[in-house]
């Protein structure tokens, strides 16, 4: 078994992963004020509660776009299982060319997921994820990482116009079926929901007009199965993209 951490503004995503059909996975919240000690006794919990034994685990691999809590995270799997955890970008890399300017400036969370969906699919592809931005990455023909585009998320989207507009309740995000809202909620609930769906068909669509091409795309994220509701058919949704590419990666090196 590996371990896969995928460190993320809003959460953290810890895998238990023995192979491809067999992942399993908890989400704990980002909370930059926790001590080692804090994030051991709630991870010590967790494991219990899975069985996980350090003779259990082979290697974990590390996905972080939040440098502050890293070296908590490291040190207190180090502790438990005495096994050092390996940032992806750090100290072991993602085999696929970067077609970017600044290279370094890819988080190591899109490009797992460009490399793990096409070690699925067979590119070109676009893989969306819907976390505390929505992210669009390209991979090309030769499976190389073309670039992307970043967007604010879903319940960021909420969380600022819950503040800035004082009159304007702040919603659950949910499937809606109606257009047009006949209630101040059903309208904000409409708008995110109807707002994100065209957001996500329009930049496809304009990828493929740039490219001159059409390509597949796969939907991953904490928001993905809600919005993939109301998506164009032929979207390939898989909410454990992050953790199958901690798979792959592990099986490549």
């Amino acid at each position: 078994m590996i371990i896969g951490i995928d460190i993320g503004n809003t959460t953290i995503e810890i895998g238990f992963i023995k192979h491809l059909n067999e992942i399993k996975s908890y989400k704990l919240s980002t909370d930059l004020k926790k001590t080692v000690d804090d994030w051991k006794l709630k991870l010590r919990n967790l494991f219990q509660i899975e069985n996980i034994y350090r003779e259990d685990i082979k290697a974990i691999l590390i996905s972080s776009v939040v440098p502050q809590i890293e070296d908590r995270i490291k040190d207190v799997f180090y502790e438990i299982f005495r096994i050092k955890p390996l940032f992806i970008n750090r100290d072991i890399n993602i085999p696929i060319k970067i077609n970017y300017k600044k290279p370094e400036e890819v988080g190591a969370d899109r490009l797992l997921n460009a490399f793990s969906a096409s070690r699925k699919i067979k590119p070109p592809l676009i893989v969306v994820d819907l976390g505390t931005a929505v992210t669009f990455d390209i991979v090309n023909d030769a499976g190389e990482y073309e670039g992307g585009l970043i967007f604010p998320g879903i319940e960021s989207s909420i969380d600022c116009l819950f503040k800035k507009a004082a009159k304007l309740p702040k919603i659950n995000f949910k499937e809606t079926e109606g257009v047009v809202g006949k209630t101040t909620e059903e309208s904000i609930t409409s708008g995110i929901f109807w707002g994100y769906v065209s957001l996500i068909d329009g930049i496809v669509d304009k990828i493929e007009n740039y490219y001159k091409k059409p390509f597949k795309v796969v939907i991953t994220g904490g928001g993905a199965e809600i919005i993939s509701k109301g998506l164009k058919e032929g979207y390939i949704l898989n909410r454990k993209l992050t953790m199958e590419g901690f798979y792959y990666l592990y099986k490549h090196v």
